[in-house]
């Protein structure tokens, strides 16, 4: 048989088999998407280092009419050309069943990977499909898909502080579990992307509000915004980017606000089917978006599945999902859209260099030296009026800086009736209801910090105004200086022995619930309130225990405060009439006992099922009340079936054995007490790497050249993953030669 008749012989036996078998298989790659939760069809939505990022890869069957099984591929990450350590990284679901036509809209469609890439502006990724030659092909010459170089850009932990609203006109405090790290972030997490979240409690005890929210609602929000520009600063603190009120349950018919737009305080529910959702919303009020109506437009994901709990949302987040900042949706109903996404990566509270943002609109630097008059109160839109109330005096506090295109006009002046100082504000900002569109609140918050003196002279009057070009506006409220300044005739620290306060005796330790009193006269017969406040240093930070007392009296826990440092710790009561402020001193004593750190998982989450040699994203919270974030080295983590796994709040392990693992998360504070929390996660057996490295169908001389060029390295060749090519590969290798 001569050369010519072999094809023609070839053909004749092709045709006798069934259709289906005359096509080779050839895979390759068709494209690669590159996403931290959201990305356009373009793939030119930033990318932001230290986050977690999935890779997914479309398999092309090049003409091939059926689905194939068994298909998987691995992922190699460069960064200054160089390989990065972690890389290869294995999939996180394969081998799958490739289909013909792959739809981002299907979850396995795609092979998928789970990376933390460095920061960097050339950064390559590179999938090969079908890397150890599970499934017999014609060509592996096609591969390969290398993306152009993509950077992923830095960005700065963001501080979000929250406060447990103790909403003691509804159903008191809110339930740990919904507002903790790891849950009640988790949307805000998924979508707005920074270096990380400092999300923690306030250092301050909860906020005590008794009155209807429903009315009340600018009340707490400027309670909030004083206690982020204010408090937590006296209090030795930093001053977080942003602050939340959580409230029990929804008692709130907008489900929630914010302070203004863009602004640094808002508040929201623990509803259950919305609390997750309707945080971030506030906050992309915070970031500076308005309500839209959009929807996301491409398919997101959840890539630490941060919304799996409490209601089972699935990793991928359809297109037809709306936009977060569309008003009054359920978490299941949500995503984002890429204009409310942008917002956070290019706002300046998150940028490398920012500054901390300043005033209530954010953004800018501050001065933090400044003595001040906190005025606060409600803007009646409706009846075009503000209720004041009392201003209360601060110390080396950050004067709220003049917004041009505000709509109020507030104004200082000394007993002669100079201006001494003026600001303007903008109250219009958050005035549509969160829970509807369309519908607009009647009140909104007035709040600014005012210097107490300009050169020599005091403020003696402050007059609120409506903003008007060119003429003076609507007088819209004031406060006047009266003759008398308060007298404090009583005020008593002691413990709480059945809502009656104990004597306490000189150098006595108070601990558990702690009772204050006081009272006051004004010769004036102006009402009075109090702010009483706790130093733990002798008087160098103050932290207010109560903000806007009238009753007298108020009870707290201990625990709620840090503890004194020795016997130097000092309540004082600071008593205002509406200008006029007088203060008053307690004695020094121990209080209290210091507290482990904060620390919770954002992920994994509890019960997860990972195929072996998939990245598993351990991601941590770690907080101290008295040496607030914990540094990377202060948290652990570890396994009961493979020991320790590596120290740092963020980080990726791959190599965890099969079996159901119980990982341990462990933060440490500078006093050596801890904290540990755990959770149950399950290992499924799988085939992610074999010693057949180049895919040719036997080990042998080839593999072994492969192994020993990466060796000290990572590679393919790192059969055991973990972490370097070294003699127990070597032997992995050996042990199957020639197989």
């Amino acid at each position: 048989m001569g050369p010519g008749s072999r094809p023609m012989v070839a053909a004749s036996l092709a045709a006798l088999l069934p259709a289906a078998l005359c096509f080779a298989v050839d895979l390759s790659v068709a494209s690669i998407e590159v996403t931290q939760g959201l990305q356009s069809a373009a793939g030119d939505l930033p990318l932001v280092a230290r986050n977690a990022t999935l890779v997914r890869a479309k398999i092309s069957l090049n003409g091939q009419p059926s689905a194939q099984a068994n298909v998987d591929a691995v992922l190699r990450i460069y960064a200054g050309g160089a390989e990065i350590p972690g890389s290869p990284v294995y999939s996180s679901n394969g081998p799958i069943l490739a289909p013909v036509a792959p739809s981002s809209d299907n979850a396995n469609d795609t092979v998928n990977f789970i990376c933390l890439p460095p920061e960097g502006a050339d950064i390559v990724f590179e999938v090969k499909v079908n890397p150890f030659g599970t499934v017999p092909e014609e060509s592996t010459s096609n591969n390969s898909l290398t993306l152009p170089p993509r950077a992923f850009v830095c960005r700065r932990m963001v501080d979000l502080a929250y406060v447990p609203v103790n909403y003691t006109a509804g159903a008191g405090l809110p339930e740990p579990l919904y507002i903790e790290p790891g849950n009640g972030d988790a949307f805000l997490r998924a979508i707005y992307k920074t270096g990380d979240w400092n999300y923690h409690r306030s250092p301050l005890p909860p906020l005590v509000h008794s009155l209807d929210i429903n009315i009340s609602n600018t009340f707490l929000l400027n309670a909030l915004n004083d206690i982020r520009q204010n408090q937590i600063p006296a209090a030795g603190f930093a001053r977080p980017e942003f602050i939340y009120g959580w409230l029990p349950g929804n008692p709130y018919i907008g489900n929630g606000q914010a302070l203004s737009t863009p602004g640094a305080a808002a508040f929201g529910n623990t509803d259950p089917f919305r609390y997750q959702r309707t945080f971030a919303h506030e906050i992309g009020h915070c970031w500076g978006q308005v309500h839209n109506q959009l929807l996301s437009g491409v398919v997101g994901w959840d890539i630490e599945r941060q919304l799996r709990d409490p209601l089972s949302l699935p990793a991928l987040m359809p297109s037809t999902k709306r936009d977060v900042m569309v008003p009054g949706l359920n978490t299941v109903d949500a995503w984002v859209a890429s204009v409310t996404y942008l917002d956070a990566i290019q706002d300046a509270r998150s940028a490398c260099t920012a500054v901390d943002g300043g005033g209530d609109g954010g953004g800018g630097a501050e001065d933090d030296g400044a003595a001040a008059l906190r005025v606060s109160g409600t803007h009646d839109h409706i009846l075009r009026r503000v209720d004041l109330a009392p201003a209360m005096e601060h110390d080396a506090v950050a004067i709220t800086p003049d917004d041009p295109d505000g709509n109020v006009l507030v104004e200082a002046f000394d007993a002669l009736g100079v201006r001494l100082h003026a600001v303007r504000l903008d109250t219009r900002s958050c005035r549509e209801s969160c829970a509807e569109a369309g519908h607009l609140h009647r009140a909104t918050s007035l709040y600014a910090n005012l210097p107490r003196r300009v050169g020599d002279a005091s403020v003696a009057r402050i007059l609120v105004r409506e903003q008007r070009a060119g003429a003076p506006g609507r007088p819209l409220a004031q406060l006047v200086r009266s003759a008398n300044a308060p007298v404090v005739t009583r005020f008593a620290v002691g413990p709480a022995a059945g809502g009656v306060l104990s004597d306490a005796t000189p150098g006595q330790r108070l601990e558990g619930r702690i009772r204050i009193e006081w009272s006051a006269l004004d010769a004036d017969g102006d009402p009075l309130v109090a702010d009483l406040l706790y130093s733990p240093d002798g008087g160098n930070a103050w932290i207010p225990v109560k903000v806007g007392d009238e009753s007298g009296s108020f009870e707290f826990d201990a625990s709620d405060i840090p503890a004194s440092r020795g016997p130097n710790g000092r309540f004082d009561v600071r008593v205002s009439d509406g200008m006029n402020n007088t203060r008053r001193s307690g004695g020094s004593s121990f209080v209290g006992n210091s507290q482990p750190p904060d620390v919770h998982f954002i992920s994994p989450p509890s019960n997860e099922t990972f195929l072996r040699g998939a990245s598993v994203v351990l991601h941590a919270s770690a907080w101290d009340i008295d040496d607030q974030l914990l540094p990377d080295s202060s948290v652990d983590w570890s396994s009961s079936i493979d020991g320790p796994l590596g120290v740092g709040r963020l980080r990726i392990c791959r190599n965890l054995s099969p079996g159901e693992h119980v990982i341990t998360l462990r933060g440490t504070d500078l006093g050596g007490l801890s904290t540990e929390k755990t959770v149950t996660l399950i290992v499924a057996p799988r085939t992610y790497a074999t010693p057949n490295i180049d895919g040719e169908g036997t080990v042998g001389a080839q593999d072994l050249v492969l192994l020993l060029s990466d060796w000290g390295t990572t590679g393919l060749g790192d059969l055991d993953l973990d972490g370097v090519v070294g003699p127990r590969d070597l032997a992995a290798l050996l042990e199957r030669w020639g197989t």
